[in-house]
This record gives structure tokens, sequence and C-alpha cells, in this order.
């Protein structure tokens, strides 16, 4: 599969954003999100029971590649995650929380790697942030066979969901987060995905976790 050519109507990568409570934090990750370069997109937000103004600002963004589902009540990162992979419609999902920031090509070039290496999943180096958005942390990634080894022990995936893209047919192989985990559900993923083959990478920080 080329990753630079989405199959007819159908969207290259599903970008699945978990947000409870937090619309001014979000309003910045969408437009990290929305700003990707060189890839077909679409943006499955899934409010999991906000009770601030997260619908007005999805709305006021007047961006057609950006859907909004609801939970009526707040059900965890794990069961939103859930119902965004559901709505998704493109060959890859990815995953950002809601106030994590990603550089303009991060989705492009992770897909390049993902498919160079004939993998179904990858993911990227990160950098820490403070609140102000300054530089507080940051260090090479593992390579993949080191992260593999690694998740035996703890999540070893740099930055959790935010860094992660995989296939959908892969995800629907694995089956979907455990939303009974209070924590920790992206590692159960993880481990998951790796029993079907070690993940690809970028090991330039392309994600940025506050």
């Amino acid at each position: 599969m080329n990753a630079a050519v989405p199959s007819a109507g159908r969207p290259q990568v599903s970008v699945v954003v978990p947000t409870r409570d937090r619309s001014g934090l979000l309003a910045l990750t969408l437009g990290g999100v929305l700003g990707q370069r060189d890839v077909d997109l679409e943006v499955v937000v899934v409010d999991d029971g906000s009770t601030d103004g997260t619908a007005a600002m999805v709305a006021g963004l007047g961006d057609e590649r950006v859907r909004l589902l609801r939970h009526d009540r707040s059900r965890g990162v794990g069961a939103a995650r859930n119902t965004g992979i559901a709505a998704a419609r493109g060959e890859w999902v990815a995953f950002c929380d809601d106030d994590d920031l990603w550089a303009p090509g991060k989705l492009a070039r992770q897909l390049e790697a993902a498919t160079r290496a004939g993998r179904h999943w990858v993911y990227a180096g990160d950098v820490e942030v403070d609140d102000r958005l300054r530089v507080v942390a940051g260090a090479p990634p593992a390579p993949p066979e080191r992260v593999v080894e690694l998740l035996a022990r703890h999540n070893a995936v740099p930055a959790g969901a935010s860094n992660v893209v995989v296939r959908t047919d892969a995800l629907a192989h694995c089956g979907p987060f455990d939303a009974q985990l209070p924590n920790h559900e992206d590692w159960d993923m993880w481990i998951r995905l790796a029993r079907l083959g070690p993940p690809a990478w970028v090991p330039q920080p392309l994600v940025a976790l506050r």
C-alpha cells in the first residue's frame, strides 16, 4: 500500500480525540491535528460527558473534517477511544489526547515509516512541555525491538496514545481498548498489537506531551 494515496472516498487516517471538560486545551490540540501536512484525514472528537463549552468550540471550528460524538455521562478514556474507533472510516487510526500537540509532519512521516517497514503500527519520539509550551524534557526513543521487549515491564511507547498510529484492520484483530481498566488501557493495547508484530518508528520528536 502506498500511504500517500488514500482509497477513493476513504481518508487515510482517522484521528480519534477523547476529551472531557478541556475545551481550551482541546482547541489548541485540534489546531495541530488539522494542520497536518500531506495527509487526507478525518477527526473524530469523542466528548466523554463534558459540561463545559466543548460542543460549541468544536462546532465553531467550521471544519467539515471534524465530527463530534458525545457520551451523555463519562465512561472513561478507553470507552471514548472505542467510540471513536467504531466511527472511524480511515485506513489507519491515530490517537491524540486532548492536551497534547503534534508537529505538522507527524502523520505523514509515520505513515511513510510504517509503509516502508511493512508494519501495522508506528510511533515517534516526543518531548515534554509545560503549560507555556516550553520544552522541559526529552530523550531519543527506544527502537522498536527494544520497545517490544520493555512492554513486558512498563509502557515503553513514548507519549502513550498520542503517539501511535495503527492500521484499522490490526485494531479490529486486537479488539477494543479494555474500558474496565482504570488506567494503563493504552499499555494493554500496545501489548496486544506487539503480538501481531513490532512497530515501525520515526526517531525524531513529533509529539509534545503536556
